[in-house]
């Protein structure tokens, strides 16, 4: 499994100063409770952010948020009501996913001691009404979860939430690589590589086959036993691939693939790739146990030169 635990989604929560300094420290002392029991059960880090009562602070917390590495998301609540046009210059630059939690503090409402201050601190079905308002009148893909924040069930929406976030945040700057062309005549594996770079921020470039040969042609004889005592090891040979056996020297022509496919995608920076069995020019087989365990290892593959797989 892939380790996500060093990602992390920014727990952020609107108010404003009209409700004064008291109020204020209240929502602060929620928002770091809630963040908390998040930070819990998430399988990601849920980091709390001071309360944002104004638009200047909010654009830039925004700002933060898109050159924080780590940072795949924000999870945004209104504790008490936030004019939302203080967010739109803030939300217009934003480019991590957004979490609109429609939560309030409290499970239950407290019938016999409710006054007005009560009321103007836990505003939170005014607030994140108006929050959502602004997010339809931008047109804001965003993730909408309601429920109280320590139910099973919006935990686990923002664990799925989290988990997408971070695909998200991988896929930024990712490469694939193409060996070859796909199957030629074939729709299904073609596409626009140039919007899904636009759309989701991975690139995807063709190699010729003879760059992969050269690099397979370079591996050493003891490279090649080095993955051969390998294979000895983590499978059940037939007989006719052991040492001595008729087909000997497929299992060799294999483990050289691996190593040079290996050595390409590693000095590229790739994290996934294509192949198809018709662009195999100057190889002697088509890849197989070295796609199997390059994808054991977390690299992406699409047969046929569907890129698309590849990256999902």
């Amino acid at each position: 499994m892939i380790d996500i635990s060093t990602y992390e989604a920014w727990f952020i929560t609107g108010s404003q100063h009209l409700y004064g300094p008291g109020t204020l420290e209240e929502v602060a002392r929620h928002s770091q409770q809630i963040a908390a029991e998040l930070g819990s059960k998430l399988p990601i880090r849920i980091v709390y952010k001071p309360v944002l009562t104004g638009p200047a602070e909010i654009y830039k917390l925004m700002q933060e948020a898109n050159t924080t590495e780590n940072c795949v998301g924000l999870i945004a609540w209104m504790h008490t009501f936030s004019p939302a046009k203080m967010w739109i210059n803030g939300l217009k630059i934003l480019q991590k996913p957004l979490a609109h939690l429609h939560t309030q503090f409290n499970r239950d409402i407290p019938w016999g001691e409710i006054d007005m201050d009560f009321m103007n601190t836990n505003q939170s079905a005014h607030g994140d009404r108006e929050f959502g308002f602004i997010g339809t009148r931008m047109r804001l893909n965003r993730k909408v979860i309601v429920g109280h924040w320590q139910s099973a069930d919006v935990q686990e929406r923002l664990s799925i939430w989290g988990r997408v976030a971070c695909a998200w945040a991988d896929w930024q700057g990712a490469r694939f690589v193409r060996f070859g062309d796909n199957m030629r005549y074939v729709a299904v594996t073609e596409g626009d590589k140039v919007e899904a770079e636009i759309k989701f921020g991975y690139e995807v470039n063709t190699y010729g086959i003879g760059d992969l040969v050269a690099e397979v042609n370079a591996v050493s004889h003891e490279q090649i036993a080095e993955l051969l005592a390998t294979y000895e090891k983590e499978y059940e040979l037939g007989d006719n691939l052991k040492e001595g056996g008729e087909k000997r020297e497929s299992l060799r022509d294999a483990a050289r693939i691996e190593a040079g496919m290996r050595k390409f995608l590693t000095d590229r920076n790739a994290k996934g790739f294509t192949d198809t069995f018709e662009d195999l020019h100057g190889m002697k087989q088509l890849p197989g146990i070295a796609t199997q365990r390059l994808m054991a290892d977390g690299y992406g593959f699409g047969g046929e030169g569907d890129w698309k797989t590849s990256a999902l």
